[in-house]
C-alpha cells in the first residue's frame, strides 16, 4: 500500500525526469557551426545563427581540421575585403560572438 508521501515523492521523480529529458532534447537540438574561410562556406552577414548552438574556430593559419569540418553543421565565414585572407581567431570569435548576440539578445537585458 503506497503511502501519500511516496506518490508525492514519485511525482517528483518523474517531474525531474521530463525535465531532464526536455533538456536533452534542447541539447540535441544544437547545431555545431565552422567558422572558415572555405568553398562553400556561407558569408556569416546572411547566415542566421541558431540559437543554440557551438562555434567552432581553427587554429591561426591552419584553420579547421577536415574532421572539424565534417561534424559541423554549416561553415560561415567573416566577409573579408581587399586581399586580407584571414583573421586573428581571437578577433574572428568576437565577431561570431557578437553576430549571434545581435541576432539572439533580447532588449533590456
Amino acid at each position: 500500500m503506497a503511502v501519500d508521501g511516496d506518490n508525492k515523492h514519485l511525482h517528483e521523480l518523474l517531474a525531474e525526469i521530463d525535465a531532464c529529458d526536455a533538456r536533452i532534447k534542447e541539447l540535441q537540438a544544437a547545431r555545431v557551426i565552422a567558422l572558415d574561410i572555405i568553398p562553400g562556406a556561407v558569408p556569416m552577414e546572411t547566415y542566421a545563427f541558431p540559437k543554440r548552438c557551438l562555434l567552432l574556430f581553427g587554429a591561426e593559419g591552419p584553420g579547421l581540421s577536415e574532421k572539424a569540418l565534417e561534424l559541423a553543421d554549416d561553415v560561415v565565414y567573416i566577409s573579408q575585403f581587399g586581399s586580407v585572407r584571414s583573421i586573428n581567431a581571437g578577433a574572428a570569435a568576437a565577431v561570431a560572438m557578437h553576430a549571434w548576440i545581435a541576432q539572439h539578445a533580447v532588449s533590456g537585458v
